[in-house]
């Protein structure tokens, strides 16, 4: 019922996102910034029992220091999931053909700073850093080699205007055949 009566009211996002309200961001200064979200019960049980813990190093129990370690706990976890991240990585045993390895995301992520690395025609980089892809400069489907030269990050819209760049508008099902990739670089000589 309540769903029906968000979207007869036009609230979209609410009705996708949920009923909860996005957070506030507004700046301070130019390093300090206010944040104010809505949470529940449950999150704050756990802010309060995470600065319980760590009262021995923020002995303020200050919301921001266990917010900003928290953090910090979750992207190092991220990373690790995302990109194998660690400390002392294996040597690489091989990818399977196609694959981009562990090392070489890892070492583009950092280079890209985690946002996407195109930049329009007036100069501007994208500042986009959700849904992201990463992107052949020589698409893999022509050869192209999966390497830190040759791999960029891009945001899913960049990445698939840069497809469309190379092979078109209409997208073909499945791989492309040998005799596909021919005729594709034969368009753009």
């Amino acid at each position: 019922m309540e769903r029906a009566s968000l979207l007869q009211t036009g609230s979209i996002d609410a009705f996708v996102c949920g009923s909860a309200p996005r957070a506030s961001v507004a700046p301070l200064s130019p390093d300090r910034y206010k944040l104010q979200v809505t949470i529940g019960a449950g999150t704050l049980d756990k802010l309060r029992c995470a600065q319980d813990m760590l009262g021995h190093a923020i002995p303020s129990g200050e919301e921001a220091a266990v917010l900003d370690r928290a953090l910090t706990v979750l992207l190092l976890e991220l990373a690790k999931t995302k990109f194998a991240s660690t400390p002392n990585p294996r040597p690489s045993r091989g990818t399977k053909a196609g694959e981009t390895s562990a090392a070489v995301k890892r070492a583009v992520w950092v280079r890209d700073c985690g946002r996407c690395r195109y930049v329009g025609a007036g100069g501007h980089r994208c500042e986009e850093r959700r849904f992201i892809e990463f992107h052949h400069l020589d698409p893999k489907a022509l050869g192209g080699e999966a390497t830190v030269d040759t791999i960029e990050l891009r945001c899913r819209r960049h990445n698939d205007y840069e497809g469309q760049l190379w092979f078109g508008k209409r997208r073909r099902p499945g791989r492309l055949r040998p005799g596909q990739v021919n005729w594709v670089q034969n368009q753009f000589d």
